[in-house]
């Protein structure tokens, strides 16, 4: 069995950069550099908000040709030997299989994505107030076919206890993306709304923060999830922001300021659930890892904001691994 990573979810000023190219760019020079017709106007798109759920990412995946049935979390395929938060023993003694072949019956392959949220997978949220459970949110057929809105919709189990994220909370919205300016204060009041008090949680009965929302282009052609965004609150976000949902980058001065606006708090959580992920010691035996990935992520994340500041990513890895390390070493008995 091959672990399949779920595409990770930039934020909005991502989306309006791949939304553009993808209108605008018409082929290569000579160089092999891209070139665009700035003159083409930008589309405006569709797009359906569910919440984020803050949890961590689990997949159920079934080879109908190999008969072979896994799980994995984002990192890893994972066994009752070797699990994520507890997330294949749950489903030990169910007929995990007999649903699965039910799911896209007519692929080959079917990975069922979702959130392992709820109990103690994550502190001071809602969904600390409820049990443990899995919501689907996407499917993946044979490889390269992400299912439609409505087609993952269907995909749940009141037998198995997996519920689907559409049943909940979801807001739609249309974005002029030759004015994408037009939309940031919406996206970022209908983020506050669902910080304030998760909407998922307020459904199951409990009170509490929610992380954020995440926005799905639901338009014919633009549906992969390249073009997706997530919108976080104050209290999730992995960076420092002055504007949610922010449509250019915000500038920095130094090498310093950056690793300051980037090295944050739930950055660094983040950090130190994926070492738990990968089965890492939580001591300083993985202090080199959590550092790699701050960096990583810092730079996958942030790489537009120090282009745009003038700063070279690489020459900053100094001040990110500084202020990664100080933290894993201030913060490691709370671990």
């Amino acid at each position: 069995m091959k672990h399949i990573a779920y595409p990770s979810i930039e934020q909005f000023r991502s989306a309006i950069h791949k939304v553009t190219t993808k209108t605008r760019q018409t082929g290569v020079d000579a160089n092999g550099d891209p070139v665009f017709d700035h003159v083409k106007v930008l589309p405006g798109l569709t797009y359906e908000g569910t919440v984020k759920l803050h949890g961590t990412n689990a997949a159920i995946g079934h080879d109908r040709e190999t008969g072979e049935l896994w799980f994995q979390s984002r990192e890893n395929v994972i066994t009752l030997e070797k699990d994520n938060a507890g997330f294949v023993r749950s489903f030990e003694k169910k007929d995990v299989l007999g649903w699965m072949k039910t799911v896209v019956s007519d692929a080959k392959q079917v990975v069922v994505f979702g959130e392992w949220c709820g109990g103690s997978i994550q502190p001071n949220v809602a969904l600390s107030k409820l049990s443990k459970r899995f919501v689907v949110f996407n499917v993946l057929a044979d490889g390269n076919i992400w299912l439609g809105r409505d087609a993952v919709a269907t995909v749940k189990s009141e037998v198995l206890g997996i519920e689907n994220i559409y049943d909940f909370y979801s807001e739609r919205i249309t974005i002029d993306f030759n004015k994408p300016e037009v939309s940031q204060n919406v996206l970022s009041d209908l983020t506050i709304k669902v910080e304030e008090n998760c909407p998922f949680g307020k459904a199951h009965g409990v009170d509490g923060v929610g992380e954020g929302i995440v926005w799905k282009c639901i338009d014919a052609g633009w549906e992969s999830p390249e073009f997706y965004f997530k919108v976080k609150g104050e209290k999730h976000s992995a960076s420092k922001v002055k504007t949610l949902a922010a449509v250019d980058v915000e500038l920095v001065a130094t090498q310093r300021e950056f690793a300051e606006k980037t090295v944050t708090e739930n950055r660094c959580r983040q950090g130190i659930d994926k070492l738990r992920e990968a089965g890492k010691k939580l001591d300083r035996t993985s202090v080199g890892d959590f550092i790699k990935w701050v960096v990583a992520d810092v730079e996958k994340e942030e790489a537009d904001t120090a282009k745009a500041s003038g700063l070279d990513l690489k020459k900053a890895g100094g001040e990110l691994t500084k202020a990664a390390r100080t933290w894993f070493f201030k913060n490691e008995l709370t671990f």
